[in-house]
């Protein structure tokens, strides 16, 4: 995998109740194998805004929900190319949310990575 050498992969947050069910936060874990096989950093520029579950809701509450569902956190370098990575697209309600504060917080680059698309 090639990406530019001042790329950090963020992971969109996974909300505190599917880490709870998990145990783990399978998000982190894909963002940092995704680094790890770039030979780059992982860092958590965003955090969870809202704890909305996601799953079986209509596209409509999917988008009003995802308006608020990240933060950005203060440390953004806003010089480095951000790779955001989920697991599924189904609306790209929370990509783009999460694209947006990024934008907001002053990053110029931003790449998205997804999994699979749902239909």
């Amino acid at each position: 995998m090639t990406v530019e050498p001042n790329t950090k992969i963020v992971a969109l947050p996974t909300i505190q109740k599917h880490i709870r069910e998990r145990g783990f936060d399978h998000m982190q874990k894909l963002a940092n194998y995704v680094a790890k096989m770039a030979g780059v950093e992982t860092v958590q520029a965003l955090i969870r805004g809202n704890n909305a579950v996601q799953v079986g809701a209509s596209m409509e509450k999917r988008q009003e929900q995802a308006k608020t569902a990240y933060i950005a956190r203060t440390n953004i370098d806003r010089d480095a190319n951000y790779l955001l990575v989920d697991d599924v697209w189904t609306t790209g309600s929370s990509m783009m949310s999460a694209c947006e504060t990024l934008r907001a917080a002053g990053c110029k680059k931003i790449d998205i990575a997804v999994i699979a698309k749902s239909e």
